[in-house]
């Protein structure tokens, strides 16, 4: 039995000749892609409705302060009947807009990859686990970072601009600037591990973010009826449960303020700087054990 001669086909194959990344690069695209979901950007006009609505509800009222201020400077008799909240009083109001923020947006992080396989692929790839979420977290982080900076920096410029020498002004209140960083760090640090491991353990965004908000309000209510119904040491440490009025109490206790509260402020700062480092050592592993199957 014979053949018929040999033919060679050219179907256009070449080899990849475009610019090969290391590590540092992929991180960076995990990033730039989860700022991108956080803030709805490359999407339809809906997917942006959450995200932007919630940071409106944390900056707006602000900006409104400010402004009804300058009018009320401008045109009123006595300007000191009308007072700005202070840097921590901001964060009594904020925080709740900021922990809607975390429940509904970060799940997009992490859902949609771990329901359509997309960790596999990762994974197929010279990127590690750590360098997947890590990536994730940062990014997440660096959107709940601005919402919560922006306002305290309008609020800071403010009054800076409205002191009858700005120069004395900032002399005399420098301090405040790290002050609303670390306070916005503790935020934000505690709302985006929180809800990234809770979102570790579901498939579908809208249970993450259900399973977020029943973590807050049941904690939330944990701690109201230790305050008020109970007393002792138990039922003081009991109202640590309440992550958002520990929150609070922590910020004030950043800006010096003196709260009647059953816990010091600097309780509850141990506190919630504790839970996040234990919430994520949580996430790394939940993450190792879902990308490795």
């Amino acid at each position: 039995m014979t053949s018929g001669p040999a033919e060679v086909f050219d179907l256009g194959y070449r080899g990849y000749e475009g610019e090969r990344v290391g590590r540092a690069a992929r991180r960076r695209a995990i990033w730039q892609d989860g700022v991108r979901i956080s803030l709805g950007l490359g999407r339809g006009a809906g997917a942006k409705v959450a995200p932007w609505l919630l940071i409106g509800l944390a900056l707006v009222p602000i900006v409104v302060l400010v402004v009804v201020s300058a009018f009320v400077d401008e045109s009123a008799a006595n300007p000191d009947d009308f007072e700005l909240p202070s840097y921590a009083e901001y964060y009594d109001w904020a925080v709740v807009p900021l922990g809607l923020f975390a429940a509904v947006v970060a799940p997009l992080l992490l859902c949609p990859d771990r329901r359509d396989g997309v960790l596999a692929l990762y994974a197929a790839r010279p990127i590690t686990p750590t360098d997947y979420v890590a990536s994730r977290w940062t990014a997440f982080l660096t959107v709940t970072l601005a919402v919560a900076w922006l306002p305290e920096a309008v609020l800071f410029a403010w009054n800076a601009l409205d002191a009858s020498d700005p120069g004395e002004f900032l002399t005399d209140n420098w301090d405040v600037v790290p002050r609303f960083l670390a306070a916005g760090a503790l935020v934000a640090l505690v709302l985006t591990t929180l809800a990234l491991v809770v979102s570790s353990f579901a498939s579908r965004r809208a249970y993450a973010a259900v399973a977020m908000l029943a973590v807050v309000v049941i904690g939330g209510a944990v701690g109201g009826i230790a305050e008020d119904s109970f007393s002792g040491s138990l039922s003081d440490a009991l109202t640590l449960a309440n992550l958002t009025q520990a929150q609070v109490d922590a910020v004030h206790w950043i800006f010096g303020d003196e709260l009647d509260r059953p816990l010091p402020g600097w309780a509850s700062f141990v506190w919630l700087v504790a839970l996040t480092a234990g919430l994520a050592i949580v996430l790394l592993r939940r993450t190792n054990r879902l990308v490795r199957g």
